[in-house]
């Protein structure tokens, strides 16, 4: 998302959240940033001096918790440093001129325990200002990163203190507006999408022999797992689960989907959030409706309204990991935070996970597409 989209969006925060959804339709392409959706760079510089995440009660010790405070974060030890609960990017400062200097921008993360580090090894905008982004594998082991030094990407393993610089290298001013990084539960695959919304063809990169599979520029990479990459093309809609050697075909659905999940343990759902008619009150993010997917025939199996989102109005933000095999986990903004939901595909019960609370820019989350 450009900056300047960034900003209209935070300026739009009292207005319908649908608007912005239709924001999203009218590029052409399936909006996976959390964050973005959720922080104004105007109002970012004022509110980004703390972050926070509120565990709930007997959520385990593998839930976030509260962070320190930032005036004390340090950078980003190598080594042993724990699983990650969730990533960040700093806001620009504005001085007393009122201009803007975004200089000092850099990305955060925070451990599941609790503690915040800087990551001044990460890229965090290229050297025309667009902001480049990280990846955090689904069980926040596995931190992904650009690194200017290195002209290649990065996956540091938190948990055993191992890390890996890609073989392939990647020249930054390849990476443009909107794009796009995941990572493999291994850490092997990255899916690099370097321009949202144009037609530049991605990469498939393994990180342990730089051996690059080129992904159609058409097409969003979601998820890799199982030795196969999900990719999306918005508004036809298809759906490629492409091996990692490359081929398959992709799937056509009747009907327009955005904010897919990764694949469920069936190997065959996904779920997505359908448009069902050109009116915004006839949108299924409107509705607080899911639609669950047959990957490999693009059948409709059903339509789940969630239930037990926070009253007052609200939006889901984005799918992720399924936590289970009737379980996916959907952001969910509401009031300015970001929540993470356990959604029953059969029932639509919800249950809340964790909170974010107030605005965060880049907000990167376990196994959600960035």
């Amino acid at each position: 998302m450009t900056r300047l989209r960034e900003a209209l969006n935070g300026i739009a925060d009292d207005a319908p959240l649908v608007d912005l959804a239709d924001l999203a339709i009218a590029g052409h392409r399936r909006r996976r940033r959390i964050g973005t959706a959720l922080a104004a760079l105007a109002t970012a510089v004022v509110l980004g001096v703390t972050t926070a995440v509120v565990t709930l009660p007997g959520q385990g010790a593998n839930q976030p918790a509260t962070p320190q405070r930032l005036d004390t974060v340090h950078d980003l030890p190598e080594g042993r440093v724990g699983p990650l609960s969730h990533a960040y990017r700093t806001s620009c400062e504005v001085d007393a001129e009122r201009h803007l200097d975004c200089s000092a921008v850099e990305w955060r993360v925070v451990t599941a325990a609790g503690t915040t580090y800087r990551v001044p090894q990460a890229l965090a905008q290229t050297t025309r200002m667009d902001t480049t982004p990280v990846a955090i594998s689904r069980d926040g082991r596995l931190l992904a990163y650009y690194s200017r030094q290195a002209q290649a990407h990065v996956v540091r393993d938190l948990v055993t203190g191992a890390k890996t610089i890609s073989a392939a290298t990647v020249k930054e001013d390849r990476i443009g507006v909107g794009s796009m990084l995941v990572v493999s539960d291994d850490g092997r695959y990255l899916a690099f999408d370097p321009r949202e919304g144009s037609k530049q063809p991605g990469s498939l990169i393994d990180t342990r022999t730089g051996r690059t599979v080129p992904i159609n520029g058409k097409y969003e990479p979601v998820a890799i797992k199982g030795g196969v990459a999900e990719l999306v093309r918005y508004i036809k809609t298809d759906l490629w689960l492409m091996p990692v050697a490359g081929g398959g075909r992709p799937v056509r659905f009747d009907g327009v989907f955005i904010m897919f999940s990764e694949t469920a343990p069936d190997g065959r759902t996904v779920v997505a959030f359908g448009r069902d008619g050109a009116a915004p009150d006839t949108d299924d993010l409107a509705r607080n409706r899911l639609t669950v997917l047959d990957a490999r025939t693009g059948r409709i199996l059903r339509k789940v309204t969630m239930r037990g989102m926070p009253k007052g109005g609200g939006q889901a933000m984005g799918a992720g990991p399924w936590l289970n095999g009737h379980e996916v986990t959907i952001a969910y903004g509401a009031k300015g935070d970001t929540s993470t939901y356990g959604v029953d595909v059969t029932t639509g019960k919800a249950r809340l996970l964790s909170r974010y609370p107030g605005r965060h820019e880049g907000l990167t989350l376990p196994g959600f597409a960035q």
